[in-house]
């Protein structure tokens, strides 16, 4: 994923996805040509082209955040967004050796930062917690993420797309734990309207948080990334992106459990689900994943500008 606008740059680092939401072919590395990234703490790797820093359930803040207020238990991850830039710090005298070859090195590199926010979000959700306790979260997210692009730009990233949250009333996953009279869903889409209402509020205010940072540092490029707007037109649009029109439907689950194929007592990988003959005509992986298929439509958008506020590719 090396940054397009300067020809000839090889360096691609991803700073933040929480284990599922990147590299997933056909992805933006990919797209230039570059192999999936290793993850960070891959032995006899080569990290020429970037590293994964990827913490499966990652959240963008630390975990004793949430044990202050009684969700530790629902935080099930290794680490936060901060986890994932120490191990970036420690990992610097590997291919750099000094503090201006490190700052010209990440100078020429793409930062993906996320998605953070989803998983600090099921905290109090996942917990069985009224929306109001998320909503209590926001501020407190979207400042972890501004902190975290804050000390990603003084180890000197110049370049960076940081995406939003998904349409959290479209996964299957809350379909399936929260049910609500039939206005509360979408009429076109089938998703639960408040939850979709509170994943759009957090994409606001990170919008404006990023316009803040972009004022701040008037020679960083840091670019939104919409994860929002291209998984409801999936649902709107299914034909467009090749997948079937249906209801939010997980491709992966436990059959005969309800309209979404999803089931907390039996999700993909676990026994009784099974798998959809062919991924590619679904968007849901498995109820709280995207598919290949659909994270290669958003990459194509990230780098294009379909699905960014800015495109990744920009002419010399």
């Amino acid at each position: 994923m090396a940054r397009a606008r300067r020809r000839g740059a090889a360096a691609a680092w991803a700073a933040g996805f929480d284990g599922f939401v990147c590299f997933c072919p056909p992805s933006p590395a990919q797209e230039f040509g570059l192999p999936l990234l290793p993850p960070s703490n891959a032995k006899n790797a080569s990290f020429a082209q970037g590293a994964n820093f990827a913490i499966t359930g990652a959240t963008a803040l630390d975990t004793k955040f949430f044990e202050k207020r009684g969700l530790g238990k629902t935080v099930w991850n290794s680490g936060s967004l901060f986890t994932q830039i120490q191990w970036l710090r420690d990992m610097k005298p590997s291919f750099c050796s000094s503090a201006q070859d490190c700052k010209d090195f990440f100078a020429k590199s793409l930062f993906v930062v996320g998605e953070f926010g989803g998983n600090d979000y099921n905290a109090p959700l996942f917990a069985g917690k009224d929306l109001r306790e998320a909503y209590n979260l926001m501020p407190h997210v979207v400042q972890g993420i501004s902190d975290g692009i804050e000390q990603l730009i003084a180890e000197g990233a110049k370049d960076l797309i940081v995406p939003g949250v998904m349409p959290s009333g479209c996964f299957p996953v809350y379909l399936a734990m929260y049910k609500e009279p039939k206005e509360g869903y979408g009429s076109g889409s089938g998703c639960l309207k408040r939850f979709n209402t509170f994943s759009w509020v957090h994409n606001s205010m990170l919008k404006l948080a990023l316009e803040k940072l972009r004022a701040k540092h008037p020679g960083v490029r840091i670019i939104y990334g919409d994860y929002f707007t291209p998984v409801i037109q999936f649902l709107l649009q299914p034909q467009k992106f090749g997948f079937y029109k249906q209801l939010p439907r997980a491709c992966c689950g436990a059959p005969g459990t309800g309209p979404y194929n999803f089931n907390l007592t039996a999700k993909c990988g676990e026994p009784g689900a099974i798998a959809c003959t062919d991924p590619k005509t679904h968007w849901s992986w498995d109820g709280i994943h995207l598919t290949e298929a659909a994270y290669g439509h958003i990459a194509r958008g990230w780098l294009h500008g379909a699905f960014a506020d800015q495109p990744i590719v920009q002419s010399s």
